[in-house]
């Protein structure tokens, strides 16, 4: 130990400093090079769930919509309903709107509302 010598330390001292830049550097370079790969998966990723969920909601505004046309053409033919179906209709109105629906259904809707069918 007795036989090290300043510059010897310093060289060590040198050597570890550098060692560590070489990696932090060829890290950043890593990690820029994965980011620039993985970016555009990921944003196809996005784009898939977001038109999954576009497609789930425009299934389940058509299947709520056939839902209601039946329930009000039931009623408007005199059809008793109880009053939990007549709740669940509701409920389903709620949903169909929420969807976006609002059309035909909306009218005929009122229409029962306003003759205090409903």
């Amino acid at each position: 130990m007795e036989n090290v010598s300043l510059g010897q330390i310093v060289a060590i001292l040198t050597f570890i400093s550098v060692l560590i830049g070489s990696i932090t550097t060829i890290i950043t370079i890593l990690k820029k090079f994965i980011s620039k790969i993985l970016k555009p998966i990921e944003k196809k990723i996005d784009d898939l769930q977001e038109n999954s969920s576009k497609s789930r909601n425009a299934i389940e505004l058509e299947l709520v919509k056939i839902i209601l046309v039946n329930f009000v053409n039931d009623v408007d033919q005199g059809i008793e309903k109880t009053q939990i179906q007549k709740q669940n209709a509701y409920e389903l109105y709620d949903r169909y709107k929420t969807l976006g629906g609002n059309s035909y259904v909306h009218d005929r809707w009122k229409k029962l509302i306003d003759d205090g069918k409903l």
